[in-house]
């Protein structure tokens, strides 16, 4: 009876870990389609959260495209109201021209060519341009300094040829003696 006890002893310790185990894999059966229903979850979660960070990504770049345009058109816009911003160059430029008009003069008056030969011939000039116009010679000198500084250092010889009317910072105005002698 002693065997018989220790076998029905040993069946039912068999069976219960048979059990067990069935039972184990059973609920691991079970478990997995819900597992995959979570990976699935996740997987999309994972594609939604891809697909707004392209969207994020594509409405910033278009943002800084926008911003972009609208700062060009502000400056057109601004060009077309107030005139186009001035360059630094161009500003120190006419800065640096110097004009002495002479009016009611002949086009090949010589001593309109010597003041030009003279003028030309003065340490500092970068360029010399005339223009003739009405009866009256425009010349324009690109020099840093001021006009009377130009007109100092003028030939006195020429110098006497002409009478000063008007002078500023940078220009000069300028009368053949000869035609003021007539005047009167």
């Amino acid at each position: 009876m002693k065997t018989q006890r220790k076998l029905i002893l040993f069946l039912v310790l068999i069976l219960s870990i048979a059990a067990n185990v069935f039972s184990q894999t059973r609920h691991e059966q079970r478990q997995r389609p819900k597992e995959k229903k979570v990976i699935k979850k996740v997987d999309k979660t994972n594609k939604k959260i891809d697909d707004a960070n392209k969207t994020f990504n594509n409405t910033t770049d278009s943002i800084a495209n926008t911003v972009e345009n609208t700062k060009r058109t502000v400056k057109k816009l601004k060009d077309a109201i107030f005139g186009p911003k001035k360059d630094k160059a161009k500003v120190k430029k006419s800065e640096e021209l110097v004009t002495i008009y002479i009016p009611n003069v002949a086009y090949g008056d010589t001593s309109v060519n010597e003041l030009l030969l003279n003028i030309n011939s003065i340490k500092g000039i970068k360029k010399v341009s005339k223009s003739y116009a009405d009866g009256s010679i425009t010349i324009t000198i690109n020099y840093k300094e001021n006009a009377d500084s130009l007109w100092m250092l003028i030939n006195e010889k020429i110098q006497k040829v002409f009478i000063v009317i008007e002078m500023s910072e940078k220009k000069i105005l300028v009368q053949l003696k000869e035609q003021d002698a007539t005047k009167e």
